[in-house]
């Protein structure tokens, strides 16, 4: 009877120890996994940054030509300010939307302008760089590599075994760059 006891509790002792390693090697790989999507938070950062720096170079040739009170050029200061503070990626990425539209429109509404037409150096802004320039950003921030990577490393957590295992542990999925669902700038 002593042997049958020791054996059953060296059982589950094996249990329980294969039980903890599953666990602390699900939570040591994908906190790994989560810490290297971080990492390339980076580039996002840097795309971001191009992002607002057209929007100042916008809204600095619409002061010029606009009073301070339209709504076009207050909404785009707004989206500027809210892509700048915002910490959560998903208030960020709404705050984009909201200025690639706001920019966009403003572009719009100063080509109609006859100071614009009469102000050469604007007119050439207006016209030619500073659109060319919103695509261009609007082209990187769509092909930044941290939501790629933020996309694979969600799939995977999702849909493996360990992943819900590290999630029991407090791992959580990676943030995307993108607005919430239902969204409209």
């Amino acid at each position: 009877m002593h042997k049958r006891s020791t054996a059953v509790l060296a059982f589950v002792l094996m249990i329980a120890l294969i039980g903890a390693s599953l666990l602390w090697g699900a939570y040591k790989g994908w906190s790994a996994e989560r810490r290297q999507v971080e990492t390339s938070m980076g580039t996002l950062e840097e795309v971001l940054s191009a992002r607002r720096e057209v929007g100042a170079n916008i809204l600095t040739v619409a002061r010029r030509h606009l009073p301070a009170s339209d709504p076009l050029l207050v909404s785009v200061q707004a989206a500027l300010t809210d892509l700048n503070q915002s910490s959560a990626l998903t208030r960020r990425a709404q705050a984009n939307e909201t200025l690639q539209a706001g920019m966009k429109n403003l572009l719009d509404e100063l080509r109609q302008l006859p100071s614009l037409s009469a102000d050469e150096r604007d007119s050439m802004y207006v016209n030619q760089l500073l659109p060319q320039a919103l695509e261009q950003s609007a082209r990187m921030t769509e092909q930044a590599e941290y939501n790629l990577q933020a996309e694979r490393f969600n799939r995977s957590f999702d849909t493996s075994f360990s992943g819900r295992l590290a999630r029991l542990l407090g791992v959580e999925r990676a943030e995307q760059f993108t607005p919430p669902e239902g969204s409209t700038p």
